[in-house]
């Protein structure tokens, strides 16, 4: 009851946001996951819009489970699947990896089976999404890759890349950011780097730095943008946070959380939403860009949360995604059975 007496249980919690997309969100095919789920979820906390990243991780046994053709592609389809359910809300990544091991060791057949499997997911599965793509001894600027992201970048396909070290301690080494910059030899291509690049965050904010030198100031002409989901440890979020909103046009920063679905509200709430929306505000006020309660507080905050991964994503695509469902349950080869980490 409410001090006048009233009943407030109808009542709903408000974020100072008007909009929300999470730019980076996990697929795992475990038990209980679902779209139904996963928009359950998104209402319950205001989220409007999220990108769905096919499976390809087991997190419990700190593996890449995206390392055979059949697995890739059975990933890929569990993801169109998925998303077909709100192909609105729910915007579909395939996973690719053009490990040398798809091959027997050769990187340029790797690449060309991938290339093959884009345009598969594009045409036949309807997903206008890549990623999150994980350099797996393969280094994204080999002379290789740049077939790739040529073809990417030709079916406008959003491609996001895992930048920084990676916790199964064995691919960190291909994941510096600045080896990503590589993709600005496919014109048009267009993306994000996750994490900032930590522990390289100054190195992946250099990255992100030149792009208004090279592509101007308009956004729509940017080719890679970054969000800020939970790569450092909570020790450094501030300061990966503060350095991102001191140093770079706003427009180029993502909310993201890099949660692994299933997800119940109340964690993705009070483990994910609230924190990042906490470190946004923290940021903003210690950098003395925005004042607390002014319009241009407000302004960044929607283009941060909301409205730079929407129109990033917008000015890759050709066409709206139509995710293709499946006509049978698929079963994902290692979906994982727990996580740690979201």
């Amino acid at each position: 009851m409410s001090e006048d007496g009233g009943d407030r249980s109808d009542l709903q919690v408000v974020y100072n946001v008007d909009k929300i997309l999470d730019c980076h969100t996990h697929l795992t095919g475990m038990e209980g996951e679902s779209a139904e789920s996963i928009l359950e979820c998104m209402d319950f906390c205001g989220v409007e819009k999220g990108f769905l990243f096919a499976p390809m991780l087991d997190v419990q046994k700190h593996e890449i489970t995206s390392d055979s053709l059949q697995d890739i592609r059975t990933h890929n389809d569990y993801c169109a699947d998925v998303c077909s359910r709100a192909p609105d809300r729910l915007l579909g990544f395939c996973t690719l990896n053009p490990t040398p091991d798809l091959a027997d060791g050769d990187l340029d057949r790797a690449v060309d089976l991938m290339i093959e499997e884009a345009g598969r997911c594009y045409h036949e599965l309807g997903l206008r999404g890549a990623g999150e793509l994980v350099p797996t001894h393969w280094y994204p600027h080999d002379p290789a890759l740049t077939r790739l992201w040529r073809a990417l970048a030709d079916l406008g396909m959003y491609t996001v890349f895992h930048a920084g070290i990676f916790y199964d301690g064995r691919q960190s080494t291909y994941c510096r950011p600045a080896y990503f910059e590589a993709v600005r030899q496919a014109p048009g291509f267009k993306g994000h780097l996750a994490h900032v690049g930590w522990p390289w965050y100054d190195e992946g904010v250099a990255v992100l730095k030149v792009t208004t030198g090279i592509f101007g100031q308009d956004p729509e002409n940017w080719d890679l943008r970054c969000d800020l989901s939970f790569g450092p440890p909570t020790d450094w979020q501030l300061e990966v946070w503060q350095h991102c909103i001191d140093t770079l046009p706003p427009q180029m920063l993502m909310y993201g959380t890099d949660t692994f679905w299933p997800v119940s509200p109340e964690m993705y709430r009070e483990q994910y939403l609230q924190p990042q929306l906490g470190l946004f505000e923290t940021a903003a006020t210690l950098g003395h860009i925005v004042g607390e309660g002014s319009p241009a507080r407000e302004e960044y905050r929607d283009m941060i949360f909301y409205r730079n991964a929407l129109s990033h994503w917008q000015s890759a695509i050709k066409e709206p995604q139509n995710p293709r469902p499946a006509p049978k349950p698929i079963e994902v080869p290692n979906a994982h059975h727990g996580h740690p980490h979201g």
